[in-house]
């Protein structure tokens, strides 16, 4: 289970919180967590160790800011989604795979901040809701 968070929330009490929620009961197994702020400190370090964390991750769960998450969270939860791994949003202390991803701000072209909630439409379709041997001829 890979814990995604801002760097701004390292340290934070939110996600301290949200290392001691019981994952295994949410991924109906046993689960490792991984935490963002374990693993890196930079951009850098981010770039380095973010493929095998994509690779090796058969779960995330993502903090947001107040309902605004920056470029790198919003990549990490998409990838984690294509790869057809299952993602939660950590909303108020109860993680729900139902939200979506406004657009990015691009006035703001260093971090590209974007809504996160339940308003916004799923950044990609499930592979429960579309198995991948139909992915080919599913519309989008």
């Amino acid at each position: 289970m890979y814990l995604m968070s801002p760097m701004s929330l390292y340290g934070s009490a939110v996600l301290e919180a949200a290392r001691e929620y019981p994952f295994a009961a949410l991924a109906d197994c046993p689960v490792t967590v991984w935490c963002a702020e374990d693993l890196y400190r930079s951009n850098t370090e981010w770039a380095a160790h973010w493929p095998l964390v994509r690779r090796e991750a058969d779960f995330a769960v993502f903090l947001d800011r107040g309902g605004w998450v920056a470029r790198g969270v919003r990549v990490e939860a998409e990838g984690l989604l294509a790869a057809g791994k299952r993602v939660w949003w950590f909303n108020s202390g109860e993680p729900t795979e139902a939200f979506g991803f406004g657009p990015p701000n691009y006035a703001d072209w260093q971090y590209r901040f974007c809504r996160v909630g339940l308003g916004w439409g799923r950044p990609v379709r499930r592979t429960r809701d579309c198995p991948l041997g139909r992915a080919e001829t599913a519309v989008a």
